[in-house]
C-alpha cells in the first residue's frame, strides 16, 4: 500500500475548503422571489361563531361513527360461517 503524501491533506484532502451552502464567488447573486401576500380571511359574524362548536361536535360524532362502523365490519368478517 503506497504511503500518502503530506500535501494531500489526509483523508479529507479532496473536500472543498468552504462551508457547505455558501455560494461561490463565480455565481451571480440571484434575486429571491417575493412571498405572496397573505390572504385576508372574511370577517366572522355572530352566526359563524355560534355554529362553530356545533360543527366540531358533528365532526367528532361522524368520526366516532366511522370507527364504530369499521370495528363492526371487522367483527362480522371474523365470525365463523356455518
Amino acid at each position: 500500500m503506497p504511503a500518502m503524501s503530506v500535501d494531500e491533506g489526509g483523508l479529507l484532502g479532496d473536500l472543498p475548503r468552504q462551508r457547505p451552502g455558501t455560494r461561490s464567488a463565480k455565481r451571480g447573486e440571484r434575486p429571491r422571489p417575493k412571498a405572496p401576500p397573505p390572504l385576508a380571511s372574511p370577517p366572522r359574524t355572530a352566526g359563524d361563531a355560534a355554529t362553530e362548536p356545533l360543527r366540531l361536535a358533528v365532526g367528532a360524532a361522524e368520526a366516532g361513527l366511522r370507527v364504530a362502523s369499521r370495528i363492526t365490519g371487522e367483527l362480522i368478517r371474523r365470525l365463523p360461517r356455518p
